[in-house]
């Protein structure tokens, strides 16, 4: 069993995905892994994670890390209200583009000084 299918399997089993979202998940893993080219520039990515990273003062109101092969999938499960700080859009596509480059480290550090709130997104 893959790696990505064994943390869908995890999430549901602690309760952070449904099974109807655990199942879209596996079908578009199955299909990345039918559809993926085995060549050397697909292996960099293999083991990385997008990790979204957000506190409110000393406490971690979301801690999420997804697989690069799920990220597209993943992100799109988010809703998109939840991917605002302090009115501001972040853009799924803009992210995803980057992890299509090959970026790696931090990609969006949003600080709201007034509420204590930090948004990070990075890969890893």
């Amino acid at each position: 069993m893959s790696e990505e299918k064994r943390m869908i399997l995890e999430m549901v089993k602690e309760g952070k995905i449904s099974v109807d979202e655990a199942e879209q998940l596996l079908e578009k893993t199955e299909s990345v892994e039918s559809a993926e080219d085995t060549s050397d520039t697909q292996k960099p990515n293999s083991k990385k994670f997008l990790r979204i990273r957000v506190t409110e003062g000393d406490k971690v109101k979301a801690n999420i890390n997804i697989p690069i092969a799920l990220a597209k999938v993943g992100l799109k499960l988010i809703p998109k209200e939840k991917l605002k700080v302090n009115g501001e859009q972040i853009s799924i596509d803009q992210i995803l583009e980057m992890i299509k480059e090959g970026t790696e480290g931090e990609i969006v550090n949003i600080d709201a000084e007034d509420k204590g709130k930090k948004v990070k997104i990075f890969i890893g």
